[in-house]
């Protein structure tokens, strides 16, 4: 049993790597930011110690007589260069320069996850190997090559080895599962042009390279490519996830590059107004734009015996029903009381209903007759009637969702048109909404809307659930 440090042990791949080396016996010990969402450690027996690689004071105590280190830990979303620099390059070195200091004496390895990106993208489909010079596009790329070489200039100090991987996939996975709700609907989503060629590798076929590679005797001051040798085109990837998701059929378009050169600015503001890590960044579409990112794993494969075992078809299947039980879990919040929920549902509902009422005020789009009849449809239209219809459906699909919350939404507007309530009633501004002024047109449309807040209410509670999860 050996004593092992993981850095971003948190994260997608290195939560993986932890359990495979607490499955080859080892101690695992973790460095974790403060902030960490630790969701992914929960329940395992490792020992976690609160560090960031950028401030060397708080690296010597978890480096201590270590005699493996696993650098996971960078950032892969930063909407700045120095942002990049600060995470992947300088605080490798930081963490090199704490490694030396406090676990030379007994360390194995320091094994550096670095990444495709390093090396940049190829000019054709022909793969590259670890002797092609680094070209890295992105300033992603660019401070992992810096990281590389901050690395390598510890020869003869520590004993290390660098492993790139390419795109990565598999359970809890956080950026190519952004279209699984999209194919789930029957949209496929096609990012790339007609020559784009890509290799990917599951994530457990990884961490069991990224183990092999740091205990093999044969790969110190090595640096390899632990891909699958599978060529893939993005509109594979995307069929793949549909069979795997039972939904083969579907609406299959290209998403253009300039659209996400639009959007990827707006979701950088995004995630810095919410503090939360960015969808798309420019630096992330400026990788996207190439055509071929593809290498060849034979060096892996000669030199230590890996190669990786999942297919594209296997390791999307594992990876799906993860998806899928994960969803579950968050339509049935299993640890949430019944009845707490239900006046959950009502509660949020009605805060929903509340700021609808505000701005069709302000907007003067409706008028209510007796005027307190507005705090009757909050409580009892949007907060107990169609709260409840969330609640009742909340593990149903969508289109029951929807459709319920139609009907309900529907049936109070054909009412109100007819002059069917007793005592309440509520009087359109001519021409409201879209200038429709036929009352059962008028009904059928804002019908639809209480289907739509339906599904608003079930996402917001979805959204309360995941952050009790992550923060408990």
């Amino acid at each position: 049993m050996a004593k092992v440090l993981v850095t971003g042990a948190n994260g997608f791949i290195g939560s993986h790597l932890v359990r495979a080396l607490l499955q080859r016996g080892h101690e695992v010990h973790c460095l974790v930011r403060p902030t960490s969402d630790l969701t992914s450690l929960r329940g395992l027996p490792v020992t976690l110690h609160l560090g960031d690689v950028r401030e060397p004071e708080t690296l010597a105590a978890p480096l201590r007589d270590v005699e493996y280190v696993y650098h996971l830990a960078a950032r892969l979303m930063a909407t700045s260069q120095q942002e990049f620099e600060a995470n992947n390059a300088q605080g490798t070195i930081n963490l090199l320069r704490c490694t030396e200091q406090a676990a030379a004496p007994r360390l194995k390895r320091f094994l550096y996850v670095s990444s495709q990106a390093a090396a940049g993208p190829g000019r054709n489909a022909t793969p590259k190997d670890e002797t092609a010079p680094l070209e890295p596009i992105s300033w992603y790329g660019a401070s992992k090559q810096r990281a590389e070489e901050a690395v390598r200039s510890y020869a003869g100090r520590l004993p290390f080895t660098i492993v790139r991987p390419p795109s990565v996939y598999g359970e809890r996975e956080r950026d190519i599962s952004q279209t699984f709700p999209l194919v789930e609907r029957g949209l496929q989503p096609v990012l790339g042009g007609p020559q784009t060629a890509l290799n990917m590798v599951y994530v457990e076929d990884l961490v069991q390279g990224m183990i092999d590679a740091a205990e093999s005797e044969e790969t110190e001051g090595q640096t390899y490519f632990l891909v699958h040798p599978q060529l893939l085109h993005p509109r594979d990837v995307v069929q793949t996830v549909a069979r795997a998701l039972g939904k083969p059929r579907g609406v299959m378009f290209p998403v253009p590059l300039f659209a996400l050169r639009l959007f990827a600015p707006v979701a950088e503001l995004l995630a810095e107004l919410t503090r939360e890590r960015a969808r798309i960044t420019r630096d992330k579409v400026r990788e996207m734009s190439q055509n071929y990112w593809v290498a060849t794993p034979a060096k892996a494969k000669r030199d230590f015996g890996w190669e990786a075992r999942a297919d594209l078809e296997r390791g999307m299947s594992k990876t799906i029903a993860f998806y899928q039980e994960q969803q579950r879990q968050l339509r049935e919040m299993p640890l949430e009381d019944p009845p707490r929920l239900w006046l959950k549902y009502v509660a949020v509902a009605s805060g929903l209903g509340a700021l609808i009422e505000v701005i069709s005020r302000l907007g003067r789009f409706y008028t209510f007759t007796p005027r307190w009849a507005v705090f009757g449809v909050i409580f009892g239209g949007f907060g107990l009637s169609l709260g409840s219809v969330a609640y009742l459906l909340r593990t149903q699909g969508d289109f029951q969702q929807f459709t319920a919350g139609t009907i309900g939404a529907g049936a109070a507007e054909t009412l109100n048109d007819l002059g069917l309530l007793p005592g309440v009633s509520w009087e359109f501004a001519p021409g409201w909404p879209l200038g429709i002024r036929n009352g059962m047109l008028r009904s059928f449309l804002l019908g639809t809307a209480g289907g739509g807040f339906v599904l608003v209410v079930n996402a917001a509670m979805r959204a309360l659930y995941e952050r009790r999860l992550r923060f408990g």
